[in-house]
């Protein structure tokens, strides 16, 4: 079953302001041909966290389909095939028979990408973006999975309260997170993803291609 991923990244994080100036880290996540091009873009910070947006997106795939994938961005090169005002969309080489179709955004404040190793669920994903509410007690997890639980059970037209989104546990490793509907795990991928204010998800199902 074709898989999906999604990542979100908050350009006004303290802890994201300025890393395209930051050598060591750019080598670390970044070809040399992506450093060349964070480092004369006319927004160097946005660019850098699109990448890695793209990236962090194609892990999420690939860490599906191959449980054990390390985490490698500097050997993952972003191949865009459209860019246009920071809106794409490419594909993340991650190894010779294993690529994930990527599309990005960016936006004020943030930038998104969604993606998957289908490119026909690509073009069928459901996806959002939400501020994070101002509350110090809040729980993100359980704020973003409610999210994505209100969009689900609109889109599917079924009671909320029919849906749960859990994550199994094997071996002390938790595996990525599934929707089920009264108790059964269903077809329904999801991503899920937040970042400073942002938070966001992605889902798509093999029934949306039919």
């Amino acid at each position: 079953m074709p898989c999906v991923g999604n990542d979100v990244v908050d350009l006004k994080d303290a802890a994201n302001s300025g890393k395209s100036r930051d050598s060591r880290f750019l080598k670390k996540i970044l070809t040399d041909a992506e450093i060349e091009y964070v480092t004369h873009a006319d927004h160097p910070d946005s660019t850098l966290w699109l990448l890695w947006a793209c990236k962090e997106t194609a892990y999420k795939v690939i860490k599906k389909i191959l449980p054990d994938s390390p985490f490698l961005p500097g050997r993952w090169p972003v191949v865009f095939t459209t860019l246009r005002l920071m809106d794409g969309e490419g594909k993340v080489g991650i190894a010779e028979k294993h690529g994930v179709y990527v599309r990005c955004f960016s936006r004020a404040g943030y930038v998104h990408c969604i993606g998957s190793d289908c490119s026909e669920l690509l073009n069928n994903l459901t996806w959002k973006v939400d501020f994070l509410p101002e509350d110090g007690n809040l729980d993100t997890s359980r704020y973003l999975r409610y999210c994505l639980r209100q969009e689900l059970a609109r889109h599917f037209s079924l009671n909320i309260h029919r849906i749960t989104i859990d994550r199994k546990k094997q071996n002390g490793e938790l595996y990525p997170p599934y929707v089920y509907v009264d108790g059964r795990q269903t077809d329904t991928e999801i991503s899920l993803s937040h970042d400073g204010r942002f938070v966001a998800y992605a889902f798509g199902s093999t029934a949306q291609r039919k």
